[in-house]
């Protein structure tokens, strides 16, 4: 796999957000019960709670369609879901939740200060949502997180933990599965993308300059979380797929490493705090460059064979 920067502009190109479909993914078993059925940007993770599907954040708008079809592909029905969990405020994670709860009756959670961020800065959060090339359905949540809250459905309890930085109220959720008779600790860190840090985005946005200590903070409050399956809320996070593909069948769970939440972690700090030194040319030098097709070079493929064929 190519070296890149994940915690860089991985955003998809003007030329894919044109042709979005062809973010689309196969969805594929994690672990136990824990299902992907997200696509090349973002992670949508579908758990099935034994009382009805519990799904941890949406893709963008319009890449709704094929996240139905990622459940349906899966032998899931959307009609089950019955929790839908954003773990933060930008459309790429809350994008398909207001139309989940409308057509399924799905009942939708965000973290408390996320949600106030949410109505305070209306205009910029669906500025951010015209930016991946529609105007995004406004989300209407049915619960409002606190730090500490555990969401129960099923033989899943999940756990929220308030880990700012990325946003102001981004969470971060950990939870247990069981596979062949071993029960693993399940960890995603909610949000590591540090642009929204950067002292020109903080005075752009109207945030305060503590948000930039906020986010060592987090990482510090869960460093010390046993996670034996880390997952990523975008899949260059965790090298969602590249996992995937190294599966043998009999062989080890490659999602199933107890080593990589710290050193995950550990990456984040040292990234963050180089990008912390950057000035603010460098910084928008730094976003400038675009590391979507490094981590996932099969995606360009996908895009040039289309290209050649239809545009």
């Amino acid at each position: 796999m190519a070296t890149f920067n994940r915690f860089g502009n991985m955003s998809p190109t003007p030329e894919i957000n044109a042709n979005n479909f062809l973010l689309a993914e196969k969805p594929f078993k994690i672990i136990g019960n824990i299902y992907y059925v997200g696509n090349t940007h973002a992670s949508s993770i579908l758990i099935d709670s034994g009382e009805g599907l519990i799904l941890l954040d949406t893709p963008s708008w319009p890449e709704y369609a094929y996240l139905l079809d990622s459940i349906y592909t899966l032998g899931f029905n959307p009609r089950d879901i019955k929790y839908v969990v954003v773990s933060h405020s930008h459309a790429d994670h809350y994008g398909c939740a207001q139309a989940l709860k409308y057509m399924y009756g799905c009942k939708t959670f965000i973290g408390r200060v996320d949600a106030g961020y949410m109505q305070a800065h209306k205009e910029q959060i669906e500025e951010m949502g015209r930016s991946r090339g529609s105007v995004t359905p406004w989300p209407h949540f049915d619960v409002l997180l606190e730090d500490g809250d555990v969401i129960e459905l099923g033989n899943v309890k999940m756990r929220c933990v308030l880990t700012p930085g990325h946003t102001v109220g981004v969470m971060s959720h950990f939870w247990e599965t069981e596979e062949d008779g071993k029960t693993y600790k399940v960890g995603i860190y909610g949000g590591a993308g540090f642009v929204t840090v950067g002292t020109e985005a903080i005075k752009r946005n109207g945030l305060p300059m503590s948000i930039q200590q906020d986010f060592w903070d987090s990482i510090d409050k869960v460093w010390d979380e046993e996670v034996d399956v880390m997952l990523g809320n975008h899949p260059f996070h965790n090298d969602t797929f590249d996992k995937n593909e190294r599966r043998v069948p009999g062989g080890p769970n490659p999602f199933a490493d107890p080593t990589e939440w710290k050193r995950y972690l550990q990456e984040l700090r040292d990234r963050y705090g180089e990008f912390l030194k950057l000035t603010p040319e460098e910084v928008a030098e730094m976003y400038r460059g675009n590391g979507f097709f490094d981590y996932r070079p099969q995606l360009l493929e996908r895009y040039e064979e289309y290209k050649a064929k239809y545009l």
